[in-house]
């Protein structure tokens, strides 16, 4: 006699379903994160020539919207639980974003600006982490892998291509040209935004302390965070004291620089949906400490190659960074309750934006202190501690 259909087990999203909820979501994200380095290669020009600040100005400018980053990514993803909607904030953090940008093109005072930089800043992550939740939030537990990965390679695509197209824009077209693609790009996201859908299991509005609550009952959330945090950290590190260290052994040639630049990150954006479905087969743990680990070792090798040892360490770099985004984020889905994914999703955001933060604090020290070999061994180090104290964690957990 033929077994009944199991009515309960959820069906396989369709091809349509797919691409409303993981794959138009996903380029999104890119868009928003091309907008974020659209303006870095004009910012001189925006900030000293135009108007007449300084060095320090131009840093503050990133430094403003990354404590806003850290300041409202997890008040955003509470919010998002208690209100049980997503695409509301999504679509104003995208569109306040617009108007902000678009406002730079009338500021003449760096101070005005900054200040501006900072609400734009609480804005820009409103759009972007929430809608990193909404993705998380699509039931397909079994494609999550692959889904986490195709949303983490659109992030770093992004990030890579907005400095070199927006260099163009700023010679060709002068130098608040970018802002005026930002705010456009923007306002379309906020439009586009509008048609994304809602898991209807989020209807159901949750009490504060209900949210807090359930956090505070998955202490093992703090794993995914703490890698992000670290992970974030030695992308920070890299910003600061790579081109310096590429300048010493290469020169000054923008062509030299973007060429290793390049070497890093096409295998890290290219190759994370194949981590992603990795993970898938073997569980998020094995890929996400090996990647780790095995990144820690290559990264203590920076500050001793040379232009063509360099190659294969940026190369090496690039593949195993790929391994590490899509099961970190992967496990954010898996040990957090799906109400409360927002303000997981917040956290792990809120860790990684920190870790960018401090990673050019340390970075600093550590060069003034023992030189480009030194730095990098301290950054490697950071990775490979935390995989051993991850992994003891965890045999413990099981």
């Amino acid at each position: 006699m033929p077994s009944s259909p199991n009515l309960s087990a959820p069906l396989p999203p369709s091809p349509s379903g797919t691409l409303r909820a993981v794959v138009v979501p996903s380029l999104f994200l890119m868009a928003a994160m091309f907008n974020q380095t659209l303006i870095v290669a004009g910012l001189k020009e925006l900030m000293i020539d135009d108007l007449g600040g300084t060095t320090t100005d131009a840093s503050l400018f990133f430094s403003v919207e990354m404590l806003a980053y850290i300041l409202f990514a997890p008040l955003w993803g509470v919010l998002s639980d208690r209100w049980g909607r997503r695409r509301p904030l999504v679509v104003v953090g995208f569109a306040m974003s617009s108007v902000l940008y678009l406002s730079y093109l009338y500021v003449h005072s760096i101070p005005s600006l900054l200040a501006l930089r900072f609400v734009q800043g609480a804005f820009t992550v409103m759009g972007w982490s929430t809608l990193m939740s909404m993705v998380l939030d699509q039931p397909d537990e079994a494609r999550r892998g692959r889904y986490m990965g195709l949303m983490g390679g659109a992030l770093i695509l992004g990030v890579s291509l907005g400095a070199p197209i927006g260099g163009f824009v700023s010679r060709d077209l002068g130098t608040r040209a970018p802002l005026w693609v930002a705010g456009g790009l923007f306002m379309i996201l906020a439009l586009g935004s509008l048609a994304l859908p809602e898991q209807e299991r989020l209807r159901r509005q949750l009490r504060l302390g209900d949210i807090f609550s359930t956090l505070k009952g998955r202490p093992r959330l703090l794993l995914p965070c703490i890698f992000q945090f670290v992970d974030r950290y030695t992308v920070g590190f890299m910003v600061v004291l790579f081109p310096q260290y590429l300048e010493s052994i290469a020169g000054a040639d923008p062509a030299v620089r973007g060429k290793y630049l390049a070497l890093f990150l096409l295998p890290f954006a290219f190759l994370q949906y194949f981590a992603g479905r990795l993970s898938e087969k073997t569980g998020p743990y094995l890929p996400l400490f090996a990647g780790s680990l095995l990144y820690g070792i290559a990264m203590c090798f920076v500050g001793f190659s040379d232009q063509q040892g360099l190659w294969w360490v940026m190369v090496s770099l690039g593949v195993l960074a790929s391994l590490m985004f899509p099961p970190a984020i992967t496990l954010t889905a898996q040990l957090s309750d799906p109400e409360t994914r927002g303000s997981a999703m917040g956290g792990f955001n809120l860790a990684g934006s920190l870790g960018f933060a401090i990673g050019p604090l340390v970075g600093t020290w550590a060069h003034a202190t023992g030189g480009f070999g030194f730095a990098f061994i301290v950054s490697g180090s950071l990775e490979i501690l935390l995989v051993a104290v991850a992994w003891w964690v965890v045999r413990r957990w099981r």
